[in-house]
């Protein structure tokens, strides 16, 4: 696990350019450094941060270059070993980066990426062709940005890793986005010259033009095969992929909440690691927040060393300090804070962790999914004009739940119902939260909808299959894998992800809806869980990671919200901010549009 960097036609020096690689080193602190080479007669950069995870020695550091190819690698490729059995050359490391400069070699770069195991973005030269190449896994595990303007292109893993330069305007379509969502999705970052590759993309750059390309894609047909046996698929591929994420030589543990998702991935690293594993979970002082005892009472069945630790207000302020230092946007999931904790006290017993994010996406694990489709089912029989009532009633209405129903109810759509439970700030609350010329100017029109916002068309066999792929597409790596990513390399520990292994999507995807829910949500997952440990410690309503934002807002963080408020430029309806503020201190619940107010910059 590592930082990449990469500079064609800057008029930065050397030492700056040093300075901004070094930005990025709490991504690898064993080693940093920055190389010079000749792309169309001009300068190219490659700048490289280390964290050491395979063949630990220096003549593994990057860049590192053969004949034909220089590489910056961030990310494993788990499958190399047997990679290198497609190549007869004489190795001179145990690395996967120089297994994939041979396979590059051999195969070129398309050929090379099926064949690829892994989490990865990589910054690649062919000094043959003049060419220069960016690739991000299929997943989007692993991030990757770039800008293009006025003849300069630069790369890197954060957005810290840009110089201010490229980092002067703020992208207003961004920033409607973030206070929608709570995080910016597709290719969009909060500056408007900068862009993220794509997950599954690659980028082709030869000095003067871009190209992308997609690589990569989920599968659209279904595949006939009964309930057992797509459970004993499911087992089949994600033992595999826990034994394939084991890989290392330094030593790995595993992230614990006591659900299923991470459950499933202990139990099997338990039974699939020589030794004994340890786990690491996360509780809260608050009490009605705190799950850690299924964590603990998971742990010890499957008899792993087992470390928690108690996340409090107090961790809230220490952690504020350097939140933007390394979410450097806007981010608003406030559960990267216990992240944040827990990666901490990881990375004080271990280099690498296993996490079970994925889940939830690929096998239906969301209450939303149903709610909307129930809703739809329901409010689609009633009458538009009796409908047309009802919203009119509900706009007016003090209780939160009829006011924020008044809108689907009047434009009943499955977009409609799913962003009233998707996103911090509802689309149609949009023109009361901002300056409507400001939405205008953005988005072309003051009235927006969710696909205007997510710039995304369902495209599943079915609504569920459909809410699913969305989430996988946006949700997944621009929330949950930013928030994961960036809150361990913050102290530079690698997470791995058994659950977002290709092979295990690719299969997931292939099944039909109904057989996923044969016997609920999550229930192929559940009946591999169940084999391996007592269904009682697992069994119990599904509960996110969250946290006690509503009522720090109305006690400890209180004075910090509305002075952020005050703060605000005329781009926000301030009276409309305060009046939220206000409601909030009187027992309405508007956690996650302040959290995302406090999170702007």
């Amino acid at each position: 696990m590592c930082s990449i960097l990469g500079y064609y036609n800057t008029k930065l020096s050397y030492k700056e350019l040093v300075k901004q690689n070094l930005s990025m080193s709490h991504r690898g602190p064993d080693n940093s450094t920055l190389k010079e080479y000749r792309f169309r007669d001009k300068c190219l950069y490659f700048g490289h941060n280390r964290l050491s995870i395979q063949d630990l020695a220096t003549h593994a550091n990057q860049p590192m270059e053969n004949e034909r190819f220089v590489i910056v690698f961030n990310g494993e490729i788990y499958n190399h070993r047997e990679l290198r059995g497609e190549c007869e050359y004489a190795w001179k490391t145990t690395s996967d980066t120089e297994t994939l400069l041979k396979l590059f070699s051999k195969f070129g770069v398309e050929q090379t990426l099926l064949k690829l195991i892994g989490m990865f973005a990589i910054g690649l030269f062919d000094k043959f062709e003049q060419k220069l190449y960016l690739v991000r896994d299929r997943v989007g595990i692993k991030p990757l940005y770039y800008t293009f303007e006025n003849g300069e292109f630069a790369f890197a893993s954060e957005l810290k890793g840009f110089a201010e330069h490229l980092k002067c305007k703020v992208s207003n379509k961004a920033l409607i986005q973030f206070m929608t969502l709570g995080y910016i999705p597709n290719e969009s970052s909060y500056y408007q010259n900068i862009k993220k590759l794509q997950p599954a993309h690659y980028l082709m750059f030869d000095g003067e033009n871009i190209a992308l390309k997609r690589y990569w894609k989920l599968p659209n047909d279904k595949i006939d095969i009964s309930y057992s046996e797509a459970v004993e698929e499911t087992e089949r591929l994600l033992r595999s992929s826990v034994k394939y994420r084991l890989l290392a030589d330094v030593e790995v543990g595993s992230f614990l909440s006591g659900g299923v998702d991470s459950s499933l991935v202990s139990v099997i690293m338990a039974q699939e690691s020589n030794q004994k594993i340890k786990t690491f979970s996360i509780g809260f002082e608050d009490k009605a927040y705190d799950e850690s005892i299924y964590a603990k009472e998971v742990a010890k069945y499957i008899k792993s060393d087992h470390y928690e630790y108690k996340f409090g207000i107090n961790d809230v302020f220490t952690l504020l300090d350097g939140f933007d230092t390394f979410y450097d946007e806007p981010f608003g999931d406030a559960s990267s804070l216990p992240m944040m904790l827990l990666s901490k006290m990881t990375k004080e017993h271990v280099t690498v962790a296993l996490s079970g994010d994925g889940g939830d996406e690929l096998f239906l694990g969301y209450d939303r999914y149903f709610l909307t489709q129930n809703y739809h089912n329901k409010l689609s029989k009633i009458p538009q004009v009796l409908r047309n009532m009802l919203s009119s009633i509900g706009r007016y209405s003090t209780h939160d739940r009829l006011q924020k129903m008044s809108y689907p109810l009047k434009n009943l759509s499955e977009q409609n119902l799913y962003a009233l439970l998707y996103s911090s700030t509802k689309p149609w609350e949009l023109k009361n939260l901002f300056d409507r010329d400001f939405l205008v100017e953005s988005f072309g029109k003051s009235d927006l909808s969710l696909l205007d916002i997510l710039e995304y068309q369902f495209d599943g066999d079915d609504l569920l299959d459909s809410l699913s792929r969305l989430d996988f597409h946006i949700y997944l790596p621009d929330d949950i894998l930013v928030k994961v990513d960036r809150a361990s390399m913050a102290y530079s520990l690698e997470a791995r992800v058994p659950l977002l292994d290709h092979r295990v999507v690719e299969f997931v995807y292939s099944l039909p809806t109904n057989l996923k829910l044969k016997n609920g949500p999550k229930s192929i997952l559940k009946e591999i869980l169940y084999k391996h440990v007592p269904k009682e410690l697992i069994d119990r309503p599904k509960r996110g990671f969250s946290v006690p934002l509503k009522h720090w807002f109305r006690n400890e963080l209180k004075d910090v919200v509305y002075a952020k408020i005050e703060s605000l430029d005329d781009r926000f309806n301030k009276k409309y901010l305060f009046n939220i503020f206000q409601e909030h201190q009187n027992g309405r619940n508007f956690e996650y549009v302040l959290w995302n107010i406090l999170r702007l910059r």
